[in-house]
């Protein structure tokens, strides 16, 4: 595949971020097109919730059997949804990366997780995945849990100014309250990164990690950052 270039100098770089800000301005019906479009997803201010336990993130996986124990929740998914342990354990140290911190957060060790996963099927073995949030959110005294699953880290093929092949990440998050395993909140980040010039409206993206291509790390942690953000700003 031909290389992807991305070495541009901050001089360039300047004017490509003002000249795509500029491009919408010269056509308002598709600019309010898109407004209306991110309106219509806004979501409610959350009700007071005091004790949210942040598990590990679960990660999509078609043969979870065979792979070292984690708190896995899902079942068996297509074969196209591979997320290794390593992936799984990158994505569960940037989430809990984004959440320490914040008193209304409680971080849930994959052991104490795991622990927990395996004393309630020894009872239960068809506990649906609701039922086990619902009752480690009771164990864990918390009003909701944040559960989170990873479908997809894959690493950019090539380095910081030009690539192959570009990172791509997806994961969602959401919030289920304890009490009727409502899901209060729900956020979906997919991504495959682009050049700017093939997609202007992700000028916000290069703004925040300046322009190159980026790693899955740096793709997920930027993702989880917006998700911590919005959630944050509808807690009351």
């Amino acid at each position: 595949m031909k290389n992807i270039n991305f070495s541009t100098s901050p001089a360039i770089f300047t004017f490509l971020l003002l000249f795509c800000l500029a491009i919408p301005l010269l056509s308002l019906q598709g600019c309010n097109g898109f407004l209306q479009k991110k309106s219509e997803t806004q979501q409610a201010a959350l009700p007071v919730l005091n004790r949210i336990a942040v598990l590990p993130m679960d990660r999509a996986s078609s043969q979870p059997g065979r792979e070292r124990p984690t708190c896995l929740l899902s079942g068996s998914l297509s074969d196209d949804l591979k997320i290794t342990p390593e992936a799984g354990d990158e994505a569960t140290r940037l989430l809990f990366q984004t959440f320490q911190g914040d008193q209304r957060f409680l971080i849930v060790p994959e052991g104490q997780c795991i622990g927990f996963l395996n004393s309630m099927l020894a009872t239960d073995i068809n506990a649906s995945k609701l039922r086990l949030i619902q009752t480690f959110g009771k164990e864990l005294k918390a009003d909701a849990v944040l559960y989170s699953k990873l479908f997809k880290f894959e690493d950019r093929i090539g380095g910081k100014y030009s690539v192959e092949k570009p990172a791509s990440v997806a994961f969602t998050l959401q919030i289920i309250r304890v009490s009727d395993g409502v899901t209060l909140w729900r956020n979906t980040f997919d991504e495959t990164q682009q050049g700017l010039m093939e997609n202007i409206m992700k000028a916000g993206l290069y703004r925040k990690t300046g322009l190159h291509w980026l790693t899955a790390t740096q793709l997920a942690e930027y993702g989880l950052n917006q998700a911590a953000g919005e959630l944050k700003n509808l807690l009351p």
